[in-house]
């Protein structure tokens, strides 16, 4: 029997993606390069892929809805 996951929140640790590709820049830096980052991403293609992969396993699993 599958153990379900207690929390589905997705993140992104943007600092730590920059510092692992950037590993010589100060916190400072990372902090900027960050920010920037952050208010760059579109999170929108994120959610319209969940929203497809929840409908076509709730669809594939022949699920009632309540």
């Amino acid at each position: 029997m599958p153990i379900f996951i207690e929390d589905s929140t997705v993140g992104l640790k943007i600092d730590g993606i920059v510092s692992e590709l950037y590993p010589e820049l100060t916190k400072e830096q990372i902090k900027e390069v960050a920010h920037h980052v952050f208010h760059q991403v579109n999170i929108n293609p994120v959610y319209d892929q969940a929203r497809e992969l929840i409908k076509t396993y709730v669809n594939d699993k022949d699920f009632n809805p309540i």
